[in-house]
């Protein structure tokens, strides 16, 4: 499936295919996210989810709260429905 991806404030928008993560999307369609190393060790793409769902293959390193808060990896998360996610706290 393909999803569309829109980041808050500045209303950039890509899609994303339900086999990729949502920073190789990014990336792929020249939209600049912060990030290192791209295995969610670093913690840099860190983002807020406002609207959507996503899913991981292996488990984030993100506490249950953080999650619950809507802190999401884009670097290790695949998107499973369109999303709205911002990089302000």
């Amino acid at each position: 499936m393909i999803y569309n991806v829109l980041i808050k404030p500045d209303d950039i928008e890509f899609e994303v295919d339900s086999h990729q993560t949502i920073l190789s999307a990014a990336l792929e369609q020249g939209v600049s996210l912060a990030h290192r190393c791209k295995i969610g060790g670093c913690m840099s793409c860190l983002c807020r989810k406002l609207e959507g769902e996503v899913e991981y293959q292996l488990e984030p390193m993100l506490t249950a709260k953080e999650q619950q808060q809507g802190w999401i990896l884009p670097c290790q998360a695949y998107a499973k429905s369109h999303l709205i996610l911002t990089m302000e706290e």
